[in-house]
């Protein structure tokens, strides 16, 4: 797990947040040589969240994001919401929004201790799980399978066979 470093930034990020009891936390990870900024933030309901998620998409864009200076880090921006028992419109609405940053709702409490809250982040934007797909792949062309069919050894020869069959009933049509 690769450390977060926590700014003081987020102060500034509740101006006009009418929820005065709600908590928000900016952080960024170094990350091959730039700076993901992620923050956090759990309303006290979610009434009040869907009252000020705009507003805090729009202070992150004023206090963080205005002042980045590497465009790779302007578009590495994730608000993370944890909030229990959302909507799916209004899930939907948060996660869908396109202008400012990524935006994710988490379906809990939003953890105090700063190292469950990290793996819960890491485990959302940086854990990759990529499972290779060992299904047999199939040509998408009609007649062509033997294109993909990886025990077939004379793909040239299949190939050139498929062509000069296309090109001979192609000219034949034409005479």
């Amino acid at each position: 797990m690769m450390k977060y470093i926590y700014l003081e930034e987020s102060k500034l990020l509740y101006d006009n947040i009418l929820d005065k009891e709600c908590k928000i936390k900016y952080m960024k990870k170094n990350v091959r040589n730039y700076f993901v900024h992620i923050i956090c933030c759990q309303f006290t309901s979610v009434e009040t969240l869907k009252e000020n998620w705009r507003e805090l998409v729009n202070n992150v864009s004023e206090v963080v994001q205005k002042n980045l200076k590497e465009l790779i880090e302007i578009y590495n921006v994730y608000i993370v919401f944890f909030q229990s028992n959302v909507e799916e419109v209004l899930l939907y609405n948060i996660e869908q929004n396109k202008y400012s940053s990524r935006k994710f709702v988490i379906s809990q409490e939003m953890p105090e201790d700063k190292m469950e809250l990290e793996k819960i982040v890491d485990s959302k934007l940086f854990d990759l799980k990529i499972e290779k797909d060992d299904k047999a792949q199939f040509c998408f062309v009609d007649k062509m399978n033997f294109i993909s069919d990886l025990t077939n050894k004379n793909h040239e020869t299949e190939i050139e066979k498929y062509i000069e069959k296309n090109a001979r009933e192609i000219i034949n049509e034409k005479n």
